[in-house]
């Protein structure tokens, strides 16, 4: 019996420390600064040593250290900062940049290596490129959406197994592409209740058994990663995963009908649903956060000054 009594404390210890809800420890700390202009959207690498991030509008990529020092910048194609994503293995960003022509907007499907900026390009100049781009098959090549049929572009890379948000299914969300990480094929995901709305901010969970999206209109949600068992998770924006793919952190943001006063953090438990206060600061608009791999750090953009913060989670 004492022998039992010790297994259960163990197994109710472990599992509370598993899914831990996220607390703040700290300060926020600014460690992107603006040089006269706006930096946001900020996402860490795969294995948490750097980050990325974008100008105003998503013009450029610029890539820094974990820390914001040694910061140089990669690209400076106009909209390549809109959806990038990084490869596994943290050597190679994929994006859409924007060229213009005559006064016609084109598309292109662009790698970049993350080490020398570097670029391929998968997909030329076109007008008929739907949504964005997202890894597939290992990472050994890149599903895009054309003209309402997916294609698939090598990216020259070698088969990325095993490796954290190994990407291997490519899940189609009524025109946006979305990856996760089961299976081989292309899948077509149709959501009924949500017909007629856009469906958007799709983050696979770091395991690929679930997704966490926003619908227009309608606020937070998450799924199985096939599109299965749809939950509402109220109205926080921007999800980014905790490691332990239960809690997602969000910002909850408000504005006066012109432009965006307030921008607040929360932790969200994706099972219940409830929220739970992570970082509030009068002086300080956080949004769009990234958790670093480890689940230790959080960066936000803070609009207000167009620098990047980071906090600490415990």
């Amino acid at each position: 019996m004492k022998k039992f009594n010790l297994l259960l404390v163990l197994a109710v210890f472990l599992g509370g420390h598993c899914f831990a809800q996220p607390k703040v420890k700290g300060d926020a700390e600014q460690i992107v600064a603006s040089d006269g202009q706006m930096y946001m959207n900020a996402e860490w690498s795969p294995d948490g040593t750097s980050f990325a991030f974008s100008g105003e509008k998503y013009n450029g990529i610029w890539i820094s250290d974990s820390r914001g020092s040694q910061i140089r910048q990669l690209t400076a194609d106009r909209g390549s900062g809109f959806g990038y994503q990084w490869s596994a293995d943290g050597q190679t960003i994929l994006s859409r940049p924007v060229v213009e022509e005559k006064r016609l907007r084109y598309h292109q499907v662009k790698l970049y290596d993350a080490a020398t900026g570097e670029e391929t390009v998968i997909l030329d100049k076109t007008r008929s490129l739907e949504g964005l781009p997202v890894w597939t098959d290992g990472f050994q090549k890149v599903a895009m959406k054309v003209d309402g049929d997916v294609r698939k572009g090598d990216t020259g890379k070698p088969f990325l197994k095993g490796t954290r948000s190994t990407v291997e299914k490519t899940v189609d969300f009524g025109g946006a592409l979305t990856s996760a990480s089961q299976g081989v094929s292309v899948d077509k995901v149709v959501f009924p209740q949500f017909e007629g709305r856009y469906v958007f901010n799709r983050k696979p969970s770091p395991d690929g058994q679930k997704i966490v999206f926003e619908v227009s209109g309608l606020g937070l949600h998450v799924s199985n990663a096939d599109g299965t068992g749809v939950k509402h998770l109220g109205f926080g924006e921007h999800a980014s995963w905790m490691p332990d793919n239960r809690y997602v952190v969000v910002t909850k943001v408000g504005d006066d009908g012109y432009k965006i006063t307030s921008g607040e953090l929360f932790a969200v438990d994706t099972r219940t649903g409830d929220y739970y206060p992570l970082f509030t600061d009068d002086n300080k608009i956080a949004l769009k956060p990234s958790v670093s791999p480890d689940g230790t750090k959080i960066l936000f953009d803070n609009p207000s000054e167009g620098a990047i913060y980071m906090i600490e989670v415990e």
